[in-house]
């Protein structure tokens, strides 16, 4: 059996290996600390992707719509750590500079050299050895424990980050995602990409699965769904994006949160 603890402060999670679930698309409040152990898996956060290494660390920040799309021939096993900004604030903030900066907006990749380098592995392993009995006394230890791997995770971000921006992916990739950034928002078709990039739309299809872990359509999918996101949390009514991001009309739109999210429009983003 694996642990999960919640508390207002943090979250800890550990899942034994097992048969990968379909997990939906979702944003937290918190900062998120996951623990690849194994599996195979590719990690979107917004419009970034990045195929994972088992020992990977990814740090995520708070209202960043994220998922992880999971190899279902294979076993999957993780741990995370999910720590509140009002827990991070009782640290100084000096160090944990590249947690909270605004510099980084979606996620960053702590690789399993660094990892290790820094035991980042054991805190995950302390704390819920700690938290497998709840007494106040492990509770207060398992809150210290987690202020100091904030702290090692900070020194661990400044020695080794790597944003899925800077991640080293094919320029055939590179222009795809670039021109769907810009143009997500229109009535985007396989026919009319490889014509604008002259190739097959069977090999645009291979090559974004085989390099980002996800379709095409998954991937403007996201993008309509993370910008009606972005325009609700500037003030905007729901009724007046939706068209602005894609969608021809209020099913579509409805249809595609719920199975991405598995939320009505409403719950997601309210």
């Amino acid at each position: 059996m694996g642990l999960s603890y919640k508390s207002t402060d943090f979250l800890v999670s550990d899942a034994e290996a097992a048969k990968p679930p379909r997990l939906a698309s979702h944003v937290h409040k918190h900062f998120e600390f996951l623990r690849f152990i194994d599996g195979g898996a590719s990690y979107i956060a917004g419009s970034e992707t990045c195929m994972l290494e088992k020992g990977d660390i990814v740090v995520t920040r708070p209202n960043t719509l994220h998922t992880v799309s999971l190899d279902p021939s294979v076993l999957y096993s993780r741990q995370f750590i999910q720590l509140s900004p009002k827990f991070l604030s009782r640290i100084p903030s000096s160090l944990i500079r590249n947690i909270i900066s605004d510099k980084f907006t979606g996620m960053q990749i702590i690789h399993k050299n660094t990892a290790e380098h820094f035991e980042l592995y054991s805190f995950y392993d302390k704390c819920i050895k700690l938290l497998s009995e709840r007494t106040e006394k492990n509770k207060f230890f398992a809150a210290l424990l987690l202020q100091q791997f904030a702290v090692s995770v900070n020194d661990a971000i400044g020695a080794d980050c790597h944003l899925t921006e800077t991640s080293e992916e094919s320029p055939a990739l590179s222009r795809l995602k670039s021109w769907l950034d810009e143009n997500y928002a229109e009535n985007i078709t396989l026919d009319e990409m490889a014509k604008i990039f002259s190739m097959s739309k069977y090999y645009i299809c291979h090559l974004f699965k085989e390099e980002t872990g996800v379709t095409v359509s998954d991937y403007v999918a996201l993008k309509r769904i993370d910008a009606v996101r972005s325009f609700v949390n500037d003030g905007g009514a729901i009724t007046d994006i939706y068209r602005r991001c894609g969608f021809n009309d209020y099913s579509s739109f409805y249809r595609t949160v719920k199975n991405y999210t598995g939320m009505k429009p409403s719950e997601f983003y309210g």
